[in-house]
């Protein structure tokens, strides 16, 4: 079947289908899968109710925060299928994963196997699919091990349910369905999709090699992966997509993939959508003054320690992702804002920039400066308030009570108590030398802190652009900025990702669906996508970086070009400027929209699963 968005309203299923969502990012947050499956749970839970549970590996870390386990499973076959996995050793958990938008229930499944079945699964995988292990992989091994506990979960389940109940696998992206191919090998009956969100050699090949997208149909997939030491992920990677009853990606990009490095072209494109459809208008506007706000305060504890700064002419600009240096646009990202840097300072220019980099990188803890930094400002504005609240009263006396209309001494309406406590707390506030670039101490040094040392950007006074390297996601339970990445994003005048390997791009997409301008890349899905239904002069808000059949030093100079005529346009008319995208293009990234084409893509699936049922 051709690669295509089918639209058929009449496909439904039966009502008692069983329905497992898979994926190695359900309770564990890595990139924009995460917000792939989180964002479209709340629409799922409405089509399937309880016949709907997600399977996801379980890290103690990651589960403390948003996964509520239950001791009691209210699913018989579920309940005996978990007991008899546990009762061979194996850790399994179940609970809620407990969201803004809905409660969906999970299993969570720890992917470790002792050496000897971790051998055993091994040896399955090389006599029936010819995938070798021999080269050192412990990650691979993990992805198995999930694997393998995953598939006796469902082989299990499936056998204690009646002939005539539709059980359906949605399995995304290799690392959560390596137990897929066992699953088809031994005949379970279960219908399973495989949504492809990437490819592993298109990860590889497109950060290393030049010309990447002109050059896929000529690549030798096996050699390329024995190349690149990946050879074992690859096998495994492209022995699921061929055994799946069927195949889905997101975008042309990669699907073109899917053809040459899987040898077999996607069943569906389906592009990627949201949950919540923003407001518009004053209420985007209005959104970003709030949150604006947030972000002020803790710019200020931030820089304020170090030397006087005012946020007045200061304009946001962040990029977000997966920590893919040059997958994502980092390092051309990185150039263009030391360029930038040094135009604003040459020009004189009154307005300043902050520039957040917001990924996920291995930390010790964040940096106890700037905890100390954030407390003494949230002190230092208590203060405020009490000697505010003590003046008013005194100054209206003071006022009131002469004939004078000169305005008093207003240092000696404050008694000595709190004027040591001021002059304290100010004292105290103070730091040695330039506010630091990064939050966090790292386990170690990465391309992004390399840069920074080794580039212009030291954050001095004199620095026109403050560069902000947050290496956590944020969140507000554990963010220094006491926001939730969405607030973060419409508090920002800009998000840029100049992406050289994007098969969607999330980033760019709720950043432009919550009203925050974005550069996207025309290597991106999204940024293809806009394209597509928006002609160049209407694509107002959203700039694209074409870098297709550009070199990396003109992508650099076109995007420093752009962030500085974002910010001389500022200058000169104050505005700041808003995303509203159409509602008939808004309308086809929300999930309410997009879930009619997965409901062809689980039929087609059960079809081609037991075609001699003729169910469908």
């Amino acid at each position: 079947m051709q690669a295509t968005l089918l639209n058929n309203p009449f496909t439904t299923l039966r009502p008692e289908t069983l329905l497992f969502e898979i994926s190695w990012e359900v309770c564990n947050q890595i990139g924009g899968l995460f917000t792939y499956i989180r964002s479209k749970i709340p629409t799922m839970l409405d089509t399937y109710g309880d016949r709907y549970l997600l399977i996801g590996p379980y890290f103690a870390d990651k589960a403390k925060t948003h996964f509520r386990p239950v001791s009691e499973i209210d699913n018989t076959q579920l309940s005996e299928a978990v007991r008899y996995v546990r009762n061979l050793g194996f850790e399994v958990h179940y609970g809620y994963w407990m969201l803004e938008d809905a409660r969906p229930k999970v299993l969570l499944i720890k992917p470790v196997l002792d050496t000897d079945y971790a051998d055993e699964v091994k040896s399955r995988f090389w006599q029936r699919y010819g995938i070798s292990s021999i080269r050192t992989d412990g990650f691979r091994d993990e992805v198995l091990a999930f694997g393998e506990i995953t598939r006796m979960i469902l082989t299990k389940m499936v056998s204690l349910l009646s002939m005539e109940q539709d059980v359906i696998a949605h399995f995304h992206e290799w690392v959560s369905a390596s137990g897929l191919p066992d699953l088809h090998f031994e005949k379970v009956r279960i219908a399973t999709i495989f949504n492809a969100h990437a490819t592993l050699l298109g990860r590889y090949l497109a950060a290393n090699e030049r010309n990447y997208f002109q050059q896929i149909p000529d690549y030798d997939w096996e050699n390329k992966s024995f190349e690149y030491g990946i050879e074992g992920r690859v096998g495994i990677e492209r022995t699921i997509a061929r055994e799946a009853n069927v195949l889905v990606t997101n975008s042309e990009i990669t699907s073109r993939e899917c053809e040459f490095f899987f040898g077999r072209l996607p069943d569906y494109i389906i592009r990627n959508g949201v949950h919540k459809k923003p407001g518009a208008g004053h209420e985007v506007f209005e959104k970003h003054l709030l949150h604006r706000q947030k972000i002020d305060a803790f710019v200020k504890s931030l820089i304020n320690p170090s030397y006087p700064y005012k946020t007045e002419k200061t304009l946001y600009f962040f990029t977000s992702g997966r920590f893919e240096y040059y997958n994502k646009g980092f390092d051309i990202t990185m150039k263009a804002v030391e360029r930038l840097n040094e135009q604003l300072i040459a020009s004189g220019s009154e307005v300043s920039v902050v520039f957040f980099i917001i990924t996920k990188r291995p930390f010790i803890h964040i940096k106890p400066d700037i905890l100390e930094s954030k407390k003494r400002f949230q002190d230092l504005q208590k203060i405020c308030r009490e000697i505010s609240k003590k003046l008013g009263p005194q100054l209206y006396s003071s006022v009131t009570g002469v004939k004078s209309a000169a305005l008093p001494n207003l240092n000696e309406l404050v008694d000595d108590e709190l004027h040591v406590t001021w002059r304290q707390a100010k004292a105290q506030f103070r730091r040695e030398g330039p506010p630091p670039a990064v939050t966090h101490l790292l386990e170690e040094p990465d391309q992004i802190v390399d840069y920074l040392h080794r580039s212009k950007l030291t954050n001095s006074e004199t620095d026109k652009v403050k560069v902000i390297y947050h290496p956590d996601f944020i969140d507000q339970t554990t963010s220094l900025l006491s926001m939730d990445y969405l607030e973060f994003v419409r508090g920002c005048h800009l998000g840029v990702f100049p992406s050289l390997y994007e098969p969607w791009g999330y980033a760019p997409m709720e950043a432009a669906m919550h009203g925050t301008p974005v550069i996207t890349s025309d290597l991106s899905g999204f940024g293809r996508y806009i394209q597509s239904v928006i002609p160049p002069e209407n694509e107002e808000g959203i700039q694209m970086l074409h870098r297709r059949y550009h070199s990396d030093e003109e992508s650099v100079s076109t995007l420093t070009g752009l962030l500085s005529s974002f910010v001389e346009n500022f200058e000169q008319d104050q505005y700041i400027p808003r995303v509203n995208l159409p509602k008939h293009i808004s309308d086809t990234l929300c999930w309410t929209e997009l879930m009619r084409y997965y409901r062809d893509v689980y039929r087609l699936a059960l079809i081609r699963h037991q075609p001699v049922a003729n169910l469908y």
